[in-house]
């Protein structure tokens, strides 16, 4: 069994590692201390990434992308994470919602849209489907008639009127496209009930609502979406109404055909989101390591107290083991072998639990300089960890996704 990466590989992340710790990281702590959330938002840091192909990475090369395969995008999303956590998501929203603007567009909408993706090198990409009134339960079908997602779009002639609330829409208030989720049957199961819209952020009747000052993942900004007669027109349904279930990407739904896409099944939902996560979890470890380095206690660096050894070597292995199930289970995907779509949520999940694990063990080494926020980079990593157990699905949502059937 071969470990190796491609030189490609090996190119591409040695590439992002340089400029995660010489562009992203200098910068990350003073655009997360900011306190208003809209101003926390790195467009250069964007715009840089762009300029590397950073953000169009999963995009075939037809089309003027990268090509980049699931491994590939692992290794990308891991190094920017190691950097900052926020701007690794940013960068993973693009990851998992443009491929949507090639496969599930018709060739006109591709040409309206992949054309502005690819050129403009702030064009973001927002998710819309989570309400204050429906979380983890827009995701699990228990298709109880009319539960769930409330938004509701009426036909009216040539075009579409949508009206409700989106809610923790991460990119919400700065994405110029995004993938809205809204109900054409009131009262009927989501099953069946729900359809998938194209709404840019300059639709008549759309606008934002709050902006959320999270406590992590700063450089992301979320926001909640407002729907009063948002008017788009009828060719910016994706596919056939009721039909949406699925199409989401990774939940692998029952009304989604993915024998008609190139891979020919569902991907990892969650895999890419817990490899910047891990990226996060990865830095975490490294700053314990380097203080227990450096610090003196009895006469010697803690490092080479039998405790603190033996929780950093407890890191390590925790570490090793949940990237080696990040690159299997990318690498599962891509070449179609012993597959199991929800390998993504059981990483995720595996990556949420030994990221508290850490922050807990580095608290502990650091004693009193790990509990201040001023200048030190692990407050900011404490909290991107405890806010990437709710974002991308909670540690619970994924376990409960991932569990075996009878």
């Amino acid at each position: 069994m071969d470990f190796r990466l491609t030189e490609e590989q090996e190119m591409i992340r040695d590439m992002v590692r340089d400029f995660a710790e010489n562009e992203v990281e200098p910068v990350a702590l003073d655009y997360d201390h900011k306190q208003d959330p809209k101003d926390c938002v790195p467009w250069d840091l964007i715009k840089k990434a762009s300029a590397l192909g950073l953000r169009t990475a999963a995009i075939p090369e037809k089309f003027g992308g990268v090509g980049a395969d699931y491994p590939t995008l692992a290794l990308i999303l891991e190094e920017l994470g190691a950097a900052d956590q926020g701007f690794a998501t940013i960068i993973r929203g693009c990851y998992t919602e443009s491929p949507r603007l090639v496969g599930e567009l018709t060739p006109e909408l591709r040409e309206e849209w992949l054309t502005k993706f690819m050129e403009e090198d702030t064009f973001l990409l927002g998710l819309a489907r989570s309400e204050p009134d429906a979380g983890t339960d827009s995701h699990f079908l228990y298709d109880e008639p009319g539960a769930s997602i409330q938004t509701y779009a009426v036909k009216d002639g040539d075009e579409y009127v949508i009206n409700g609330t989106k809610h923790y829409i991460s990119c919400g208030g700065v994405a110029k496209l995004y993938f809205v989720y809204a109900r054409t049957d009131r009262k009927g199961p989501i099953s069946t009930s729900l359809s998938c819209f194209l709404v840019p952020d300059d639709a008549p009747g759309f606008k934002i609502g709050r902006f959320h000052n999270k406590l992590g993942r700063r450089l992301l900004a979320n926001a909640s979406l407002i729907f009063e007669d948002c008017r788009i027109p009828a060719r910016y349904l994706l596919g056939n109404e009721g039909e949406a279930w699925g199409t989401e990407g990774e939940w692998g739904g029952p009304q989604f055909d993915w024998s008609k896409t190139p891979q020919g099944v569902p991907p990892p939902f969650g895999l890419l989101g817990a490899a910047a996560n891990l990226g996060t979890v990865r830095s975490v470890y490294e700053e314990a390591l380097e203080y227990a380095k450096q610090r003196v206690q009895g006469g010697k660096p803690i490092i080479e107290h039998q405790h603190v050894a033996m929780k950093l070597a407890e890191m390590k292995m925790q570490y090793e083991a949940a990237h080696a199930y990040l690159m299997k289970s990318a690498w599962s995907y891509k070449e179609k072998y012993e597959y199991n779509p929800k390998c993504g949520m059981l990483v995720k999940a595996f990556v949420d639990q030994i990221g508290v694990n850490f922050v807990n063990i580095t608290c502990g080494i650091m004693g009193g300089y790990g509990t201040t926020d001023d200048d030190v980079p692990f407050g900011k990593h404490l909290r991107d960890v405890y806010c990437m157990l709710h974002g991308f699905a909670t540690t619970e949502m994924a376990l409960l996704n991932g569990a075996p059937t009878a």
